[in-house]
């Protein structure tokens, strides 16, 4: 018994104990319950991460919470004088009212676009992850009763804080009680107060009604109207009338705008039919109002007008008269009249491309036209879109663009963006101007459809007509004139690829010159086929270009008549064809064919021309480096003069090079169409600078009598045949930026040959020139031949000479021109000989020329004498006539002159017995005095005079006799050969000077 005694005694003291903690702890709690709270209230606003909360927990009961000083943001956007929660906590246990009193609310937002709009508490709001779904107001346990009161929304303007006065009282506990307004009245802008300034909205479980009434003139924002939304008979009824206007907030623009003021005038009715039973509360209407959707029927006029600037200057403003309808399922969007627009200031805006500029001056209009504006939307299980927009651009330039865009889709299933099907844009130009070219007419058509859900197809067809830049204000760098072009073709796009096609395209040139150049003779057709590329775009939109992965086309031309300008020198190109190739990770190639380029003036035919270049691949930008550019080509021609001037064989040329477009290795080699080597070029080549270095090599060139003979060079040369002999030589070419410069030599060695079946050994030739546009031959051209047989033996034939480029003629710098000829030495002045000139003059030196070979020369072999000549022949060409006056040779001292010619013998039989007695004293006649005169008038034989004083000591005891005797001869031939001489060195000369 005194153990459960004391068992007891235990466990009450324990329970003593227990209630003593427990009612400390109450205790405590009670007392600390203001700290508690607050500990809780800055853990919550911690875990919520707010930034700058504050707040003082002031009291808490069983009755009321009372918080104050409250504040959120490091700018306090949210600020709170008082809060308090008033309830009766068993009454409210049982679904009474909580009372919610709100003293002195603050908000604060920044529409100035200088920082968020909500600050410090905008990343609050701007979550990556947004639910999709909206959860419905929660059905509460109590009724709850808002009232905010004294409040005010503070909105920093670029005039300053806007202070806007505003009240709220919400009461119900769910969706089928809840009521309340809101309202805003009042306020003020710095020192500046509105002249009218309300909005508020009522609302309930069933309705929704919104007015306002707004002039603020400092503010620059007015309007009056009225919304409402109420569910009633049939189902849902609205309209709306009224009218906005203000300046859009600078915070919700684009970057580029610098501000906008807008006005929206409204004017509209609306229903959708639910059936029998219509919903009388919010959340039980959602779903048959969105069942019954396609029962819809409503008209809504909307009249917007904007005006605004650009940050760049550029100024706009126009006026969109909106007409939406609705019947059953199918809404229509359209425009009630023309909408219009205009652009500004159009040079001060650099967002703008410069195309805009050019083609439409300072300042550009738009009509959009209501019969080609429309789009339409039914609400069936399709949901179908099509929609379409007319447009008309003017400028202050004569320039005017319509266009015409047509889309067909459907509605995705969140009713949140189109999702197309099929494009159609045609856009029209007309008295355009672009860059210079004055375009009198110009179309575009595009046609997309879609294939699959993430690829697309169409077709595109594209004409332009009457391109001229000839009347441009500035010289243009090549005048261009176009009569028409057209092109078409498909593209295709999958994902981020996309290819284009061409089948064909032609463009019709009338006119292309690049000035003191080339340009164009006729109108010429290009045509230009099988084109075809694909790109890659971007999967992001940070700026990166789409990405060129193959493109191929080829280009034909039939003919082109050019004119070298300068050179007035006409050039015509047949048969032009031109590949293009290019592929990344490869190279890109381009192979050119023509089939002759013919120069008529110079009578000089290319053929068989082929070009074929390649370099790595790059993708064609802008910014590409050339200088980085690996090039390598292959060419070759077939070159022909049909100049009978000249005669020259046909050549076949083969070059190519490879190596940076900066540091480029040349070499090429020039044959005859025989086979012989003729020119071999190696060199080094700057192609953007035009730079370079090149030698050019004669390879030896070896003649035989049975092989290579020099009329393969030119037909001149025909009666040149060689035996044994070789040509060789070198050119050393230096270019400075296109123009060349250099030196070289030309070495000739015959040591058998023969010219007109005469047979002359050992010629040797060193020819040396300076300069290649003008060449030069300076002074000491030398030219030997040991032996000539003329007839007569000719021997130690020896020149030296210079040939100087002058006018438009060659000067011939005769050094000396010597030769040994019957025992005597032959030879010409030294003097300056213009090639080309009809009419120029030599002189002949004659000096102890043998009397008895001399005859022989001229054809006398029936005189004879002993003696030497000396003297000179002047003789002139004119034309294509030699001219001798005044000829003059005599021997240096006396001699013996025979003559036994039957001629002079009977002319001189019928004078007697003193003549017959003259005749035989020149059989061997004694002379003291020896002339011998040539003359050749124009257009007559060559007058040959002997003149001779003496006596034959047999015949009238050595009486003296004085004599004249014309004599025929053989000296045509002899002046023949200097003739001939004087045409080839004029062909050869009048030739050069054309090429």
């Amino acid at each position: 018994m005194s153990a459960r005694k004391n068992s007891l005694k235990k466990w009450g003291r324990r329970l003593l104990w227990c209630g003593a903690v427990m009612l400390l702890i109450g205790g405590v709690t009670v007392y600390y319950r203001v700290s508690l709270a607050q500990y809780l209230l800055d853990q919550i606003a911690e875990d919520m991460a707010l930034p700058g909360f504050s707040a003082e927990v002031f009291e808490i009961s069983h009755r009321e919470v009372v918080v104050q000083d409250i504040s959120v943001g490091d700018a306090r956007e949210i600020a709170l004088d008082r809060l308090v929660l008033t309830y009766d906590l068993m009454d409210l246990w049982q679904g009474g009212t909580l009372t919610v009193d709100l003293d002195r609310l603050a908000l604060s937002l920044d529409v100035t676009g200088q920082g968020p709009v909500l600050g410090s508490l905008d990343s609050l709001f701007m979550s990556d992850e947004q639910n999709k779904t909206q959860s419905s107001f929660p059905v509460l346990p109590f009724r709850p009763a808002l009232k905010i009161n004294n409040s005010n929304l503070q909105i920093m303007t670029d005039l300053g804080a806007a202070q806007l006065p505003f009240a709220v009282e919400v009461r119900g506990h769910s969706e089928d009680d809840v009521q309340g307004w809101v309202s805003f009245e009042g306020g003020h802008l710095v020192d500046y107060e509105p002249e009218e300034f309300y909005l508020g909205a009522i609302f309930s479980s069933s309705d929704l009604q919104i007015d306002w009434d707004i002039k603020w003139q400092k503010v620059g924002v007015s309007g009056e109207g009225a919304a409402s939304f109420f569910l009633d008979n049939p189902g849902l009824n609205w309209n709306v009338f009224g009218d906005i206007t203000g300046n859009i907030p600078k915070a919700f623009l684009p970057r580029n705008i610098e501000a906008t003021r807008a006005k929206l005038n409204l004017d509209g009715v609306g229903q959708i039919d639910v059936g029998e039973r219509p919903p009388s509360k919010w959340r039980e209407a959602i779903s048959p109002l969105m069942l019954h959707l396609g029962q819809a029927t409503a008209n809504l006029a909307a009249t917007l007008a904007v005006d605004g600037q650009l940050t760049s200057g550029a100024r706009f403003d126009g006026q969109f008269p909106l007409a939406l309808t609705q019947k059953g399922p199918e809404t229509k969007v359209g425009l009630e009249a023309a909408g219009r627009f205009n652009v500004t200031n159009l040079p001060a805006d650099a967002m703008l491309p410069p195309v805009i500029r050019q083609v439409f001056g300072p300042s550009l209009s738009g009509e959009i036209d209501p019969v080609e504006t429309k789009a339409t939307f039914t609400l069936n299980d399709a949901r179908p879109v099509a929609g379409k927009i007319g447009m008309k651009l003017r400028g202050e330039t004569a320039a005017e663009i319509t266009s015409l865009v047509q889309i067909t889709g459907g509605l995705s299933q969140e009713y949140d963006q189109v999702e197309l099907e099929s494009v159609l844009l045609d856009v029209r130009g007309q008295t355009l101007e672009l860059a210079g070219h004055k375009v009198s007419g110009g179309a575009l058509a595009v046609t997309i459809s879609k294939e699959t859900s993430e690829s697309w197809e169409g077709d595109w067809k594209a004409k332009i007509e009457g391109v001229d830049n000839t009347g441009a204000k500035e010289q243009p760098d090549y005048l261009l004139r176009i009569r028409q072009g057209t092109a078409q073709g498909s593209f295709n796009l999958d994902r981020n690829k996309v290819s284009f096609t061409s089948d064909l395209g032609q463009v019709e040139l009338t006119k292309l010159e690049v000035p003191d150049v080339i340009r164009t003779q006729s109108n010429e057709n290009i045509t230009f086929a099988n084109i075809e590329s694909q790109f890659h775009l971007p999967l992001d939109t940070t700026g990166n270009a789409a990405e060129l992965k193959n493109v191929s086309g080829d280009l034909h031309v039939k003919s082109l008549k050019l004119h070298l300008i300068k050179e007035k020198k006409d050039v015509v190109i047949t048969d032009v064809s031109s590949k293009v190739r290019g592929r990344e990770g490869d190279k890109w190639q381009i192979g050119t064919t023509v089939s002759e380029i013919q120069v008529p003036d110079q009578k000089l035919k290319i053929s068989s021309v082929r070009n074929d270049v390649s370099t790595p691949f790059f993708q064609p930008v802008n910014d590409v480096d050339v200088n980085s550019l690996v090039l390598a080509s292959r060419s070759e021609a077939t070159i022909k003069l049909d100049d009978p001037e000249l005669g020259l064989p046909p050549f076949v040329f083969k070059g190519q090079s490879s190596g940076l477009i900066r540091k480029t290795d040349l070499s090429a080699y020039v044959t005859l169409l025989e086979g012989v080597p003729l020119l071999n070029l190696t060199g080094e080549m700057d192609l953007i600078a035009l730079n370079g270095n090149i030698e050019a090599v004669i390879p030896s060139i070896m003649f035989s009598e049975g092989g290579v003979q020099p009329k393969v060079f030119t037909s001149h040369l025909a009666d040149l045949k060689v035996r044994d002999g070789s040509v060789s030589g070198r050119v050393e070419v230096s270019l400075d930026k296109g123009v060349p410069d250099g030196h070289g030599y030309l070495n000739v060695d015959l040591p058998d040959a023969e010219i007109n079946e005469l047979p002359f050994k050992d010629l040797v030739g060193r020819f040396f020139f300076q300069g290649i546009t003008e060449p030069v031959l300076p002074p000491g051209q030398k030219l030997e031949v040991a032996s000539f047989d003329a007839g007569v033996p000719i021997s130690d034939i020896d020149l030296m000479f210079g040939v100087v480029p002058e006018a438009d003629d060659f000067i011939v710098d005769l050094r000396n021109a010597d030769l040994k000829i019957a025992g005597g030495n032959l030879g010409f002045k030294p003097q300056k000989i213009p090639v080309l000139a009809d009419k120029k003059s030599i002189l002949l030196q004659v000096e102890k020329l043998d009397l008895k070979e001399l005859f022989t020369l001229i054809g006398r072999e029936d005189l004879s004498g002993t003696g030497q000549l000396t003297g000179e022949i002047p003789i002139k060409f004119v034309g294509e006539q030699i001219i001798i006056e005044k000829g003059a040779l005599a021997t240096e001292g006396p001699g013996v002159l025979q003559i036994r010619s039957q001629l002079i013998a009977d002319a001189l039989a019928a004078g007697g017995e003193q003549v017959e007695l003259l005749v035989k004293a020149l059989q061997n006649f004694e002379y003291t005095e020896l002339t011998l005169d040539i003359d050749k008038p124009i257009n007559s034989a060559a007058q040959v005079s002997l003149g001779i004083s003496g006596a034959n000591k047999d015949v009238l005891d050595g009486h003296p006799f004085r004599l004249n005797i014309n004599l025929e001869t053989k000296v045509e031939p002899l002046l023949e050969v200097l003739l001939q001489g004087q045409k080839l060195s004029q062909g050869l000369v009048s030739g050069l000077l054309n090429k």
